[in-house]
C-alpha cells in the first residue's frame, strides 16, 4: 500500500468517526430538548396546581368565617414555588448543555468539512496520477519485516511520526471531550436532579444516586484509560529493572491464562535510564504484549531482556497464530506495529518480526541507551 493510499484509508476512517460523533451529538441535543420540554410540562402542571390552591384560599375568605385551611394552602403554595424554582434551575442547566453541545456540533461540522475536502482532493490525486498510486504488493513468501537502517528515507519516517503524533493528540482530546467532559456534564445534571428529587420523590432520588455512583466510576475508569494511553503510569524515576518487574507482574495479573516466562538481565540493578528510554521501553513492550493478547491467541510467552551500559536488547516469542505477512500494508498507518517501528527509528534502533502459524511470532529489537 502506498503512502497516498494509507492517507486515503486513514482519512476515510477519521471521516466516519467524526460523522458518527456528529450524529451522536445531534441525538444528545434532541434528548436534552426532550428533557427541557418535559420540565416545561411539569412546571405548567405545578403552576396550575398553585393557582388552584390560591383560588381555594381566596374563595373561602370571609370576615365572618375565616377558613382554617388558609395556612395549609399557603404552605402548599410555598412548596410548589420551591419545586418550580428547582425545575427552572434544571431547565437553565439543560439550556447551557444544549448550547454547549451545539457549539461542539459546529466544531464537528468544521472537522467534517475539512475531511470531506481532503477526501475530494485524494480522489482527484488518484484520478490524475494513477501510476503513482497503484498498489504495491509484496510477493515474498516468508513473513519477515526488518528495520535495517534508521537513516533510510528519513522524510517518510518524519511524516509518519508527525501523523501518528497528530492522531494521538486528536484521539486523547476526543476522549477527554467525549468521555470526561460529557460525563461530568451529565453528572452535574444528575446531581441537580437529585437535589430536586430529595424533596419530592425519595425513591427516585435513591435510583438517581446509584446512577451518579456508576457514572463517577465510569469517569474514573475513562481517566485511567487516558493515562494508560499516554503512559502516565510509568514512573521513569525508578531503576529500569523495577519498572520492568512491575510491567511483567501487571501482565501476569491481567492475563493469568497465559504463561509468561521472563528473563531480565541488567548490568546493574540500580541502573536508571533517561526517562525517554524508560518510557518508550515500556511503551514498546505494551504494544507487543497487547498485540499478543488481542490477536495471537497465545498461551505461552517468553520474554528476554538484556540491559547493558550502552544498549538494550529485547526478544519476545509467543506460541500463537502469528501475524499476517501483509500486516504492515493492510493495517492502518496509526496501528500499534507501525507506531513501534517509528519509536524504534527515533531511538536509532532496529526491529525484526518473523514467524508463522506453526511457530508463532518472534520479535526482537534493540537500541543504544544513555544513562
Amino acid at each position: 500500500m502506498t503512502y497516498i493510499e494509507s492517507i486515503r484509508v486513514a482519512n476515510k476512517e477519521m471521516l466516519d468517526y467524526f460523522n458518527d460523533s456528529f450524529l451522536n451529538a445531534l441525538e444528545d441535543i434532541q434528548d436534552l430538548k426532550t428533557q427541557a420540554f418535559e420540565i416545561d410540562i411539569k412546571i405548567d402542571e405545578l403552576e396550575k396546581t398553585k393557582d388552584l390552591y390560591a383560588f381555594k384560599s381566596s374563595s373561602k375568605k370571609s370576615v365572618f368565617s375565616p377558613s382554617a385551611n388558609d395556612g395549609i394552602d399557603n404552605e402548599r403554595g410555598r412548596i410548589i414555588d420551591t419545586q418550580i424554582q428547582d425545575l427552572l434551575g434544571i431547565k437553565e442547566t439543560l439550556g447551557l448543555k444544549i448550547r454547549s453541545t451545539e457549539r461542539s456540533l459546529e466544531s464537528l461540522k468544521k472537522k467534517l468539512q475539512v475531511l470531506s475536502d481532503a477526501e475530494t482532493a485524494i480522489k482527484e490525486i488518484f484520478h490524475n496520477y494513477p501510476a503513482h498510486t497503484a498498489e504495491v504488493t509484496n510477493k515474498e513468501d516468508d513473513f519477515e519485516f526488518i528495520e535495517l537502517d534508521p537513516t533510510v528515507d528519513p522524510v517518510a519516517h518524519g511524516y509518519n511520526i508527525l501523523m501518528q503524533t497528530a492522531f494521538d493528540n486528536t484521539y486523547v482530546s476526543t476522549m477527554l471531550d467525549k468521555d470526561i467532559k460529557v460525563g461530568i456534564d451529565n453528572l452535574t445534571h444528575k446531581l441537580e436532579m437529585l437535589s430536586y428529587l430529595l424533596g419530592t420523590d425519595v425513591a427516585r432520588a435513591k435510583l438517581t444516586l446509584q446512577e451518579i455512583i456508576l457514572a463517577s466510576t465510569k469517569i474514573s475508569g475513562n481517566v485511567t484509560d487516558i493515562c494508560d494511553h499516554i503512559n502516565c503510569h510509568v514512573d521513569s524515576t525508578k531503576p529500569i529493572w523495577s519498572c520492568l518487574d512491575e510491567f511483567i507482574m501487571e501482565q501476569r495479573e491481567l492475563h493469568p491464562e497465559c504463561l509468561i516466562d521472563a528473563d531480565v538481565t541488567c548490568a546493574s540493578y540500580e541502573t536508571s535510564l533517561h526517562p525517554v528510554f524508560t518510557i518508550n521501553m515500556i511503551k514498546l513492550l505494551t504494544i507487543f504484549f497487547d498485540n499478543i493478547f488481542k490477536h495471537a491467541q497465545a498461551n505461552s510467552v517468553s520474554l528476554k531482556i538484556e540491559i547493558a551500559n550502552d544498549n538494550v536488547a529485547v526478544s519476545i516469542k509467543d506460541n500463537g497464530i502469528g501475524i499476517p505477512r501483509d500486516y504492515l500494508t493492510k493495517s492502518p498507518w496509526y496501528s500499534s506495529l507501525h507506531k513501534a517501528h517509528e519509536i524504534i527509528y527515533l531511538l536509532s534502533g532496529s526491529l525484526q518480526i518473523s514467524g508463522d502459524r506453526q511457530t508463532g511470532t518472534q520479535i526482537t529489537f534493540h537500541f543504544p541507551v544513555k544513562g
